[in-house]
This record gives structure tokens, C-alpha cells and sequence, in this order.
């Protein structure tokens, strides 16, 4: 057989294989390509999207530079901490819904830590001049306290429940992204 010939037989053949599958559009009212369905349904975003579809369940995609801690009563759900995520257009770009101390674990509730970026990646490291008169909304006496200057890139952490929050995974805590777009929509 010639190679013209086989090429195209091959094609033939391997073309219906390729529109086999057929595209689904994406849709807010059942679960993702990731199996994940949408967070917060009633979230009022821009009326247009019903819930957050960027999340992640059992891992803390969050970054460090800037920090605000909610708890419990304030945030009894991981849809309290997306909305006050919601309320802070200009400082919060992500959170995490999780149990961030043993005493959180004690006490049964899990907190909502805000964040103004996410989770650098492990090739990556800032250092943030915290003395600087151009940072805002920065707690830089935080940072220092925490050792998180420079801030290392890592893969992503997990997520846990036990006491010592190292053992057993956390497979209700949730963190993504909120995203306020410069034409006045969020994409959570």
C-alpha cells in the first residue's frame, strides 16, 4: 500500500473517533468537568452567574501578603467567607474556608482567612519592602511576626482536621478565587 493511500485510510478511520464526544456547553446547574457543582448559588453575582465554579475543596490555593482572619459567629459556612470576600472588592482576590488553628478544630468551626493574591508557585519568591510608604492595606507587622518575608513559593498545601492539622485531610474546606473584573463583573 502506498503512503497517500494508508494516510488516508487512516484519517477515515480515525476521524469519527475524534467527534465522538460531544461538547458539552458549561452550565451552572450541574457539576463541572471536575465534578464539582456550584458553590453559593445565592451569592448575588452581578445577577448573571448563579455560585462560584473556581474552587478547590481540601486545599489553601491563598497567598500571603495581605491577611484578614473571620471566625466563627461572623462565618459559619464557606458560603459566609466567599461573601465577605464579596464585600472587599479592592483587598480580596481569594480566601480560604478551613480550620487554620487547634483551637479552631477544638471548638468545631472552621475560619475564613482573605487574601489579596494566591499561592506563588514553588520556582517563585517575593520579598515585600514592608517598611515602604507605597503599601497599602499590607500588615506589615504581621508578615514579620509570621516569617512570611520573603514569601516562598510551594506546591500548594492541603488542607486538615485533626488537632495538629498535618494527619487527617480536610475534604470540606474550600479556597478559590474572586475576581472583580475591570468591567464591574465577579467570577468566583
Amino acid at each position: 500500500m502506498h503512503f497517500p493511500t494508508l494516510l488516508a485510510l487512516t484519517l477515515t478511520l480515525l476521524a469519527p473517533l475524534t467527534l465522538a464526544a460531544p461538547l458539552l456547553p458549561r452550565s451552572t446547574s450541574t457539576p463541572t468537568s471536575h465534578g464539582l457543582p456550584p458553590l453559593c448559588q445565592h451569592l448575588p453575582l452581578n445577577g448573571t452567574t448563579r455560585g462560584c465554579v473556581r474552587y478547590v475543596r481540601g486545599f489553601d490555593i491563598t497567598g500571603v501578603i495581605t491577611e484578614v482572619d473571620l471566625t466563627f459567629p461572623l462565618i459559619r459556612s464557606a458560603c459566609d467567607c466567599i461573601q465577605q470576600c464579596l464585600l472587599r472588592p479592592t483587598t480580596c482576590a481569594a480566601y480560604v474556608y478551613k480550620f487554620s488553628t487547634p483551637a479552631a478544630v477544638q471548638a468545631g468551626h472552621r475560619t475564613c482567612t482573605l487574601y489579596s493574591q494566591f499561592n506563588l508557585p514553588a520556582g517563585v519568591q517575593v520579598e515585600v519592602a514592608l517598611n515602604s510608604t507605597l503599601n497599602q492595606n499590607v500588615n506589615a507587622a504581621e508578615i514579620a511576626r509570621l516569617g512570611n518575608n520573603p514569601q516562598a513559593g510551594a506546591p500548594v498545601p492541603q488542607a486538615f482536621k485533626d488537632q495538629a492539622l498535618s494527619a487527617v485531610p480536610d475534604g470540606e474546606a474550600v479556597s478559590g478565587p474572586v475576581w472583580q473584573l475591570a468591567n464591574g463583573q465577579t467570577v468566583c
